[in-house]
């Protein structure tokens, strides 16, 4: 919890230092599906979206929380922000 809060702060810094809009483009709301099915439909919509484009994504699934943040680090996504409000995740994902 408290590691999840530290990232929130430095996520929210570094967009306030880079003053990066939060323009959203496209949300994708998974909430009721689990791992695989969040990541795979991510994916997806990220690859029919053009470069720069944001991407929100909406889940309540706890591997999902997980796999995002992994996803973009292997990839050449920018995960911009993550907040988990009461296990409503949210990530808000640059292509």
């Amino acid at each position: 919890m408290y590691q999840e809060r530290l990232d929130e702060t430095k996520t929210q810094r570094y967009l306030d230092l880079h003053m990066i809009d939060l323009r959203i483009d496209k949300v994708l709301d998974v909430k009721g599906l689990i791992c695989p099915r969040p990541m795979i439909m991510t994916m997806s919509t990220l690859r029919s979206m053009n470069p720069g484009q944001v991407l929100k994504v909406i889940c309540n699934d706890s591997t999902t929380k997980h796999s995002v943040p992994g996803l973009c680090e292997r990839s050449s996504f920018k995960l911009l922000e993550m907040k988990d409000e009461n296990g409503i995740i949210s990530f808000v994902i640059q292509k």
